[in-house]
């Protein structure tokens, strides 16, 4: 994946990421898990049960940096490194896009922290490839 961090109209810097997304709602091998750079849920779950989830499931293997999960109703909740914080994103990516999860995964990379993204407030949208 290749992303770019920073405000609209700046300067921004480039980062190259790549990383192994499991899904942990399909995945039943405890190795693919344990080898996962982000676990994301594929199940849509309430803001109480995501975040029950969240401090269950991840990120949980030794060199996961991140863990996410879409919410019933719309946005995702996230929770990135070693931090217990988990961090509401008022978004509107629906559930199925995975990939939403590897770009958080990238702001990580570029060395922001999952609540800047709050403050810079960054416009996170999706279109679908097929009309």
């Amino acid at each position: 994946m290749l992303a770019r961090t920073g405000l609209a109209g700046t300067r921004r810097a480039t980062v190259l990421d790549e990383h192994l997304t499991v899904d942990a709602d399909a995945c039943a091998d405890a190795r693919g898990l344990d080898c996962a750079d982000v676990l994301r849920g594929s199940r849509p779950r309430s803001a109480a049960e995501a975040v029950r989830w969240l401090a269950e499931v991840g990120p949980a293997g030794p060199g996961c940096r991140l863990a996410a999960v879409p919410l019933t109703g719309g946005g995702w909740v996230a929770r990135g490194g070693t931090d217990p914080d988990v961090v509401a994103l008022p978004c509107r990516v629906p559930p199925e896009q995975w990939l939403f999860a590897s770009c958080l995964h990238a702001w990580l990379v570029a060395g922001l922290p999952l609540s800047g993204m709050l403050e810079a407030r960054p416009r996170i949208t999706y279109r679908s490839a097929i009309p």
